[in-house]
């Protein structure tokens, strides 16, 4: 019976009328009867009937009547339904319509739809809308599109949606973008993104997001981010990160950064690591950084490195890593290093380790 009546008998329906069909009435409505539907009457369509219209009558309204939409029937639609709109139509949204857009709705738009989407438009989608888009619609939306996600909005943001963001997107990101990224979605973000961001962008990062990163992901920063690193983020550092740094990397450390590290970080050191620090950076290391290393890392170290150790360094050696020590390097200490041992690191030392002190001592 709906689908029968003729244009100018659904024209003179009131908006009483409208708000009474159900919608399974409304889903009889064709387009040549919603194309005499007036805005008042678009406007009356209940939101449990405005689910009933076919995609192809919503594809055949007007940018008038879609603007005509409350934000109840917006986001009582199907997906499907807003999935059916042309870029006319999603451009022609308000705001306050685009904020009514649930997180189905807004995964089930199209990258063309998504790019006819102003910047006000991408602004004014809800933290919870956001988490519809897909890693296909991030990685398709416009650099200024990005630079338009308010803090709120890429907060929001998954792993996998961190992990779609492109070199391109990443590089219109200002530095309170990069510090409202969740400490859970820091870690999609792909090296080649890491690696690109600015120091700016380095620098905003928070202790939490650093902590919170791959080490793969510290891998591929280069070193002048390393270097931009502040010393409260070198200390947020864990010892896998640490332990994932290219010798180049460790030594664009100033002795500031170094002496910053977390005592559990300095445990993520490798053989090959220590080797390829300056004598300076050992010698920035604090006595409780000292105290954390193993007798491997020790062991890495060369005489100039050791030179560098201060007494208070020497006394904090653990009876652990004393053994790292070999007679040369201990015969190769100052008369104040050697007499900086306790008895207690003595007598952890083996034989080879003692006679070399004794003869060291007989020196002095």
């Amino acid at each position: 019976q709906v689908g029968a009546l003729t244009t100018d008998q659904v024209g003179a329906l009131t908006t009483g009328q409208v708000g009474a069909l159900s919608a399974t009435q409304a889903g009889a409505i064709t387009t040549d009867q919603a194309a005499v539907l007036t805005t008042g009457q678009v406007a009356a369509i209940s939101t449990k009937a405005i689910s009933g219209l076919t995609s192809d009558v919503v594809a055949a309204l007007s940018t008038d009547q879609v603007g005509a939409l409350t934000t109840g029937q917006i986001a009582a639609m199907k997906a499907t339904q807003v999935a059916a709109m042309t870029t006319d139509q999603v451009g022609a949204l308000t705001t306050d319509q685009v904020g009514a857009l649930t997180a189905a709705q807004v995964g089930a738009l199209s990258t063309d739809q998504l790019g006819a989407l102003s910047t006000d438009q991408i602004a004014a989608i809800s933290t919870k809308a956001v988490a519809g888009l897909t890693a296909t619609q991030v990685g398709a939306l416009t650099t200024d599109q990005v630079g338009a996600l308010t803090t709120g909005q890429v907060g929001a943001l998954s792993a996998t949606q961190a992990g779609a963001i492109t070199t391109d997107q990443a590089a219109v990101l200002t530095t309170g973008q990069v510090a409202a990224i969740s400490t859970k979605a820091i870690s999609g973000l792909t090296s080649d993104v890491v690696a690109a961001l600015s120091t700016d962008q380095v620098g905003a990062l928070t202790t939490g997001q650093i902590a919170a990163m791959k080490a793969t992901q510290v891998a591929a920063m280069t070193t002048d981010q390393i270097g931009a690193l502040t010393t409260a983020q070198v200390g947020a550092l864990t010892a896998a990160q640490v332990g994932a740094l290219t010798t180049d990397q460790i030594g664009a450390l100033t002795t500031d950064q170094v002496a910053a590290l977390s005592t559990k970080a300095v445990t993520g050191f490798t053989a090959i690591q220590v080797d390829a620090m300056t004598a300076d950076q050992i010698g920035a290391f604090t006595e409780a950084q000292t105290a954390a290393l193993s007798s491997t890392q020790i062991d890495a170290m060369v005489a100039e490195d050791l030179a560098a150790f201060s007494t208070g360094d020497i006394a904090a050696i653990s009876t652990k890593a004393i053994t790292g020590l070999s007679a040369d390097d201990i015969s190769g200490l100052t008369q104040d290093q050697v007499t900086a041992f306790t008895q207690t690191q003595i007598q952890a030392m083996n034989n080879s380790q003692v006679e070399a002190l004794m003869a060291a001592y007989l020196e002095f």
